[in-house]
């Protein structure tokens, strides 16, 4: 189903992005990579065999003009833009008292105003060539509960779940599907820190009713169903691959354990 369509992938070079990339060229796509690492994300292209369906672009998505070259730049390769996936982010720590601005502008800028960007790049592209497909953000859970401690991060997640919704709304009547993905806690390198705790990774494998922590391919899984174009025809719907941690809390008040 994804045979010659064209997908662009922000935050391509790490994470759920890198297995993003791997699973759409897999399933037949041309793939944009996109990442602010020039070196790591063109690493992940020659990992795949540096195939022609496969381009590597060095960009900040908080530069909309930026954002903008880049989705002409892959209309020029490919001829068409049919569907984007988000999964470009930034975290960082502190509380509502003592978060430091630049993180908070920082969460901000790339977590929500540069899905902004993209989604309404590629949104037009999509639109001028008269076509149709899918646009799949990921807010994680941190974008339908709080977090302490994060809000930055929860913040600019939430907004990201707005703008899924309203996107969805605004673009169904061309046939642009807009759905989010929102994994839980997830192995990659921006969760490492906590994850090579062994103390507090048990902690939040304590948390995950399914006994274990997820690994990104399971959620870009998750993310190919919703670029397929015959299927996730639902707009603005929301899957939360959460490995059970928001289901609720036991009768002790507790988290399940497995």
């Amino acid at each position: 189903e994804l045979n010659e369509k064209t997908v662009i992938v922000t935050g391509g070079a790490s994470g759920i992005g890198r297995a993003c990339v791997a699973r759409l060229f897999d399933e037949g796509a041309n793939v944009v990579a996109v990442d602010l690492d020039a070196q790591q994300v063109q690493a992940v292209i020659d990992h795949l065999g540096a195939d022609e369906r496969l381009v590597a672009v060095a960009a900040d998505i908080a530069d909309a003009e930026r954002v903008d070259d880049l989705v002409a730049t892959t209309v020029n390769r490919f001829g068409a833009v049919h569907g984007l996936v988000n999964c470009a982010g930034v975290r960082g720590v502190g509380s509502v008292i003592d978060v430091d601005r630049h993180v908070w502008d920082r969460n901000l800028d790339v977590n929500l105003t540069g899905a902004f960007n993209t989604t309404r790049a590629a949104a037009r592209a999509t639109v001028d060539a008269g076509g149709s497909g899918p646009i799949v953000t990921s807010p994680s859970t941190a974008g339908v509960e709080g977090v302490p401690n994060r809000l930055a991060y929860v913040a600019s997640k939430h907004g990201l779940v707005g703008l899924t919704r309203g996107a969805a709304l605004d673009l169904a009547p061309p046939g642009i599907r807009v759905n989010a993905v929102a994994p839980g806690m997830i192995r990659t390198p921006m969760t490492s820190v906590m994850l090579d705790d062994p103390e507090e990774a048990e902690r939040i494998r304590r948390e995950h009713p399914i006994g274990r922590i997820g690994e990104p391919a399971e959620v870009a899984a998750a993310i190919a169903f919703c670029c397929r174009t015959t299927r996730a025809s639902s707009p603005a719907r929301s899957s939360l691959r959460t490995g059970g941690s928001t289901a609720g809390t036991s009768s002790t008040g507790e988290r399940p354990d497995d």
